[in-house]
């Protein structure tokens, strides 16, 4: 076989219970409760519609220890129609979803492998009788993993494609706690052909070849934190270690920030327009996938200190909600973020004989050579 074609998703975080939003809106609070179950769903069905050889998750896919036995189930049963299909599932528990809080005793189906949290294991990919990749793992047995798991991954076999799962932070800017950390160089010395890491949630081709490595984000984003596209990845892997892949969005619900430049606008009528024709072309944009959305307002703008006065945010966030309620796909402003500033004409403000003025003018004949004298004369 010339080459392997696979899923590679992490993060699932299953049973997510997105808090906040319920207080406010129990129909998006339900969609997105049921919608890291979606996207997996949508995972499997990627999977079977492209008849890959094999899925493998990379961890995380619980959003924790003490899952919900409904949960469990849900996975199992999406689990089953993978081998069902005859596609195999090859899965390492990631710091959410330790070892030690599996739980439940349910049965997996034949074609799935959980690898062990005691040792890097090696599981054969098997299609028709013939051994296509050699699959290694190594699963977080308990929270808090330290070490560098990467070091004890060891490729035995160089005549066939070898892949390493693992969840793992590899390097120190990643937004993510420093679980099982480690770095690319420690990856690229282990001599695999494609490193399936899971624990980012932001989509990051870490190497594109020699190995591929590969964060594919997570399925489902889960607050206003993790904006864009979620989904998982289709791998094709050559013999020769070349690899293609492609992103397929799985998310339900998607988060978006937009900043909107309120500049020339003079009325609150017109911000209000301004703003529900953004998210509208937003939503558009999304093929029907339900929309959370926060918009910041930018701009030296006419009607700035009416927004600024009273509940003026609160009113118009309320207002906007309201207009899009009731509709299919759901389009929800979250928050709105005022960061505009007043239009003023300094000559006239000069001209004046009144504190202002006596500010402008000051400020005028100061000397300011750098960013401290700047914050000198702030303080002062």
């Amino acid at each position: 076989m010339n080459a392997i074609k696979f899923i590679h998703c992490a993060d699932l975080h299953i049973d997510t219970p997105f808090k906040g939003i319920g207080s406010i809106d129990q129909e998006l609070k339900d969609i997105l409760y049921n919608s890291t179950f979606k996207s997996f769903q949508n995972i499997v069905q990627i999977a079977i519609d492209n008849e890959v050889h094999a899925v493998i998750i990379a961890g995380d896919i619980y959003d924790g220890a003490d899952k919900s036995l409904k949960a469990q189930l849900k996975f199992r049963d999406e689990l089953l129609r993978l081998s069902d299909a005859g596609i195999q599932s090859f899965i390492v528990a990631g710091n959410h979803d330790p070892l030690d809080g599996w739980a439940a005793s349910i049965e997996w189906p034949d074609l799935v492998h959980l690898f062990s949290g005691k040792k890097v294991e090696k599981i054969p990919l098997v299609i028709d009788g013939e051994t296509i990749a050699d699959i290694y793992g190594i699963s977080f047995p308990t929270r808090d993993v330290t070490e560098n798991l990467a070091l004890q991954f060891k490729r035995e076999n160089k005549d066939i494609p070898s892949i390493a799962i693992l969840h793992t932070n590899i390097g120190e800017n990643t937004g993510h706690k420093s679980y099982a950390p480690a770095t690319i160089a420690d990856l690229k010395s282990r001599g695999f052909d494609y490193w399936a890491l899971g624990h980012v949630h932001t989509r990051k081709v870490l190497s594109k070849r020699d190995p591929t490595i590969l964060y594919p984000g997570n399925t489902q984003a889960r607050s206003a934190r993790e904006p864009g596209s979620k989904g998982c990845s289709l791998v094709t892997l050559e013999k020769d270690g070349a690899c293609e892949i492609t992103h397929f969005p799985t998310d339900v619900v998607r988060y978006h920030k937009n900043v909107i430049d309120l500049s020339g606008i003079e009325t609150l009528d017109d911000v209000i327009d301004k703003m529900k024709t953004e998210c509208e072309d937003e939503a558009k944009t999304l093929e029907g996938r339900h929309l959370i959305i926060r918009l910041q307002l930018m701009g030296r703008c006419a009607v700035n200190q009416e927004l600024r006065k009273g509940n003026s945010i609160t009113d118009i966030l309320e207002s906007i909600r309201e207009h899009f309620f009731g509709r299919e796909q759901i389009i929800f402003l979250e928050k709105i973020q005022l960061a505009t500033a007043g239009n003023y004409d300094l000559e006239s403000l000069t001209g004046g004989n009144d504190f202002i003025a006596d500010i402008i003018s000051l400020y005028g004949e100061m000397d300011i050579k750098d960013a401290s004298s700047l914050e000198e004369i702030k303080e002062m």
